[in-house]
Order: structure tokens, then C-alpha cells, then sequence
């Protein structure tokens, strides 16, 4: 097997495992027409579009744009785990979520090279990046063409923190803005510069080594802030990711992206949208959220590979609910062993169902009657942990925690929902779920809910009586 430095020899490798990749020869627009042609090739009756696996396609010929659109590189966890662990070493015992813990614990840091020879052009007004780059609308009514898989990555050359995370991207008629969370590291590295009076250099980078979008899902406690995931991603690969200057300002960019749009972040914010109640790209739950501010983006240039690829995703759907869901399978495991609980705990499942965050499953092996409520314990803890989760589940070793028709059988014959529900205290939800808001009752004006743990798992003294037949 081949080991993934970029993109390209990613899907090289995705060839030779026996993994098709379907092209699409006809012209085909970029501006909403692109993603209803992706969901209706696995659409089918009795199947979900949100929780479904995806498909690989390359569009070959978008009527916008200059270069292939490439989607679904992460629609299954079993190219996921090929990408993780390209040569099979590890057994599957070892979960993806492992993997990555392992390769967080011995970083190899990125390696700086000179200037690369890139085609570039500087570009400032979004018109003329639209021009180059075929960037999805969603929906008709979406704020702009946005980009989804665009990895920023910002240095600090003060300090040598650095950050690598994906944010949506949109591109209005005169300019471009993006959506940063208010408590994630990119806007503590922005605040920083901010209040040294300077603003933030950053490059977004599409279409890379999937080891990179991979480890860059993880957040604290598995990363603290100025940690930078590309150390991660080289611990995968055994050699460390290079980086090479930008070219219109002082920031880094990663040297095999496909794609580099170089820019800054300041304090200026603006609207995402110009309609007074517009409504954002569709989100990660598979619902769409008002609008608000986010920061503008000042765009300086924009360089590429010679024969460049466009990667994206398809918003709500599998492979943006595997990426959110392994960065929260690594939080809960890395808070899991901080309390010495790993060995009761063996596995974490984030389902796609619940958008990788609302519905997880953890899979307890029980060595005493003590453990019956050691484990529901724990789970209510991190419910107080991790403001993403909502819906835990228990379940037990004999269980497929990754599979809902097993988990779903186990609360079946399990569980009796009357008493095995332990609700939480009112917790911080996350306005993305219409069902965590005041106008759903339930909640306070905080956006505080409660939460639950639904225990599937048999009691230690009953074991023998729910033995599985097969």
C-alpha cells in the first residue's frame, strides 16, 4: 500500500484498495445543481441521505471555476481508517479514535521549506475568486458560495503557536466573511494578535493528505491551544508535513495543498448575509440556522497545483458527522483516561445519526456489580463535560457500538426506558439543535437543557441470562 503525502496519492491509495471513484464527464454547475447531483447518487428508498455512507465523485467539468470538484473523501469510516493506518498494522481492536490519541502523543513538528513554485495570482474582490475556484452553493437562498473543507492554518510568529481548523468560508457579492467559534483557538490566536494591535495572517488550504483534516478534528483536552495539529498528522505519516511561507503575507501555508487562498483577520465583522432573516448553508444536524456575524476575511491572493483539485463536502451528511464525531470520540477518551476509567470504558462511537455530536455510544465491560452504576456515573460526568454531547448510550462488549440496528436492538432488550433514563442537571446546549432551544420547551433563555443517559446494558448479576445466542 502506498502512504499518503497529499491528496493525489491519497486517492492512489484509495484506487488500490479497490475503492471506486466515479467520474462525472458532463458539464454540471457548481451553484446548487453540483450537490443535488452528489445526494441523489446514494439516495434510495429506505435509506437516509443524512446518515448514509457517501460516495466518492469527481466532477470533472463545473461550468464555474477552473479546476475538478472532488467530494465524499471521508463518506465511510472505512476510508477513514485507511487513511489512518494505510498499511494495516494496527488491529481493529485499535479504534480510529485511538490511532489518532496515539499519533497526538508524539507530534512531529512541520518542516519549513523556502518558497514553492506555485501558479499564483492576486486576487482581491470575491468575483474574481469565484472566477477561479468552482465554491458550492448549497441552496438557492444560501448568504454565498461557501467553502467547507478549507483548512485554516495560522502561526504565531511571536510565539510559535499555531492552529489548524476548518471554518466555512462564504463568499458574498463584495466580500468574504468567516464563521469562527467564539471559544476555539483560532479566535483566541486572532484575539491575541488583536491586542498586540495586529492582524491575524492566515492561509486556507483545500484539498490535502486526509491525515491533516483528520487531526485537525481535535480540540482540548487531546490538544491544548498552540499545539499544531500538523504535528499530528506527521506522527501518522512517520515524516513531518511541510510548510512554506505565503506570498502576499507573513503566514504559512501547508506545501502540497492543491489550493491556497492567502489572506488576514482583523476585528471587522459584517453580517453573513445581506437578507435581514437569512438563513445560513444548510448545518451539520442537517437543519439551517439564522444567520449572524462572523469576521471578514481579507482576501489577498490565491495560488495552486498545476492541475489542481477542488475538495469539498457536502455539508450536513456522513462525512462531515465521521469528522465531528472522531474529535469528539477523542475527547471523551482522552477525558475518560484522565479519570483512570479507560479499561471499563472500550469504546466511544460518535454516530453519524446524530450529526457525530447528539447520539454517542459507549461501550463498558462491567467486572463487578459496583459497576452498574460506576458506568452511569461516568456518563453523566461527561455529559457535564462536553457541551456536545446530548444523548449517551451504554452498552455492552457483546454490542457493535458503531452499528445503530445493534445498539438499537440492545436498547430493546435492554432497557426499560421508565427507569433506565438518568437525566442530567441543566446543562449548555447548542443552539444548532432546534430541539435545545426556548421554543421547543425544556430550556431556559440560557440555552441550558438537560441531558440524558439511556443505560442498554445488563445488570452484572443477570450476565448469564442475556447471553447472545449467535
Amino acid at each position: 500500500m502506498l502512504l499518503p503525502n497529499d491528496l493525489r496519492s491519497a486517492l492512489a491509495l484509495l484506487r488500490q484498495a479497490g475503492d471506486e471513484i466515479t467520474p462525472v464527464e458532463r458539464s454540471i454547475s457548481p451553484e446548487v445543481e453540483m450537490i443535488e447531483d452528489f445526494l441523489d447518487a446514494y439516495r434510495q428508498p429506505g435509506g437516509s441521505w443524512f446518515a448514509d455512507e457517501q460516495p466518492l465523485r469527481l466532477y470533472r467539468r463545473p461550468t464555474r471555476g477552473e479546476f475538478p470538484v472532488l467530494m465524499g473523501m471521508f463518506g465511510n469510516r472505512r476510508r477513514c481508517r485507511l487513511f489512518l493506518d494505510p498499511f494495516g498494522r494496527y488491529s481493529a481492536d485499535i479504534s480510529n479514535a485511538q490511532l489518532l490519541l496515539q499519533a497526538a502523543s508524539r507530534p512531529i513538528a512541520p518542516r519549513l521549506l523556502g518558497g514553492e513554485e506555485r501558479n499564483f495570482h492576486n486576487v482581491r474582490k470575491p468575483a474574481e475568486i469565484l472566477a477561479l475556484l468552482p465554491i458550492l452553493r448549497y441552496l438557492q437562498d444560501d448568504p454565498g458560495p461557501t467553502v467547507t473543507l478549507g483548512l485554516i492554518y495560522a502561526h504565531d510568529n511571536r510565539t510559535g503557536a499555531a492552529n489548524c481548523s476548518y471554518h466555512r468560508i462564504t463568499f458574498k457579492e463584495d466580500s468574504a466573511v468567516v464563521a469562527i467559534d467564539s471559544r476555539g483557538h483560532l479566535q483566541h490566536m486572532l484575539s491575541t494578535h488583536l491586542a498586540r494591535g495586529e492582524l491575524l495572517p492566515i492561509s486556507v488550504n483545500i484539498g490535502l493528505d486526509p491525515a491533516i483534516y483528520l487531526a485537525s478534528t481535535l480540540t482540548r483536552p487531546c490538544l491544548s491551544y498552540g499545539s499544531d495539529e500538523l504535528g499530528v498528522a506527521g506522527a501518522l505519516r512517520g515524516n513531518a508535513v511541510e510548510i512554506a511561507p505565503c506570498h502576499a503575507n507573513t503566514g504559512r501555508y501547508i506545501a502540497h495543498a492543491e489550493i491556497v487562498i492567502e489572506g488576514m483577520l482583523g476585528a471587522e465583522k459584517e453580517p453573513e448575509t445581506a437578507e435581514v432573516a437569512g438563513f445560513s448553508l444548510p448545518e451539520y444536524l442537517g437543519y439551517r440556522s439564522p444567520c449572524g456575524m462572523a469576521t471578514t476575511l481579507q482576501v489577498q491572493a490565491v495560488s495552486h497545483r498545476a492541475g489542481a483539485i477542488y475538495q469539498t463536502l457536502s455539508g450536513p451528511g456522513v462525512e462531515q458527522s465521521i469528522l465531528l464525531g472522531l474529535g469528539q470520540e477523542c475527547s471523551l477518551l482522552a477525558r475518560l483516561k484522565t479519570e483512570g476509567l479507560e479499561r471499563l470504558f472500550c469504546r466511544v462511537a460518535a454516530l453519524p445519526s446524530g450529526g457525530g455530536h447528539l447520539l454517542t455510544v459507549l461501550q463498558v465491560v462491567k467486572r463487578a456489580c459496583s459497576d452498574d452504576l460506576r458506568v452511569i456515573d461516568a456518563a453523566k460526568r461527561l455529559l457535564g463535560e462536553v457541551p456536545s454531547l446530548k444523548n449517551v448510550l451504554l452498552v455492552d462488549e457483546d454490542v457493535d457500538p458503531y452499528s445503530e440496528r445493534d445498539v438499537l436492538w440492545a436498547m430493546s432488550t435492554r432497557a426499560r426506558l421508565e427507569r433506565d433514563i438518568h437525566v442530567s442537571a441543566l446543562l449548555p446546549g447548542t443552539s444548532l439543535d432546534p430541539s435545545q432551544l426556548p421554543l421547543y420547551g425544556g430550556s431556559d433563555a440560557n440555552g441550558l437543557v438537560n441531558k440524558c443517559v439511556v443505560d442498554c446494558t445488563v445488570p452484572f448479576s443477570s450476565r448469564r441470562r442475556f447471553q447472545r445466542a449467535f
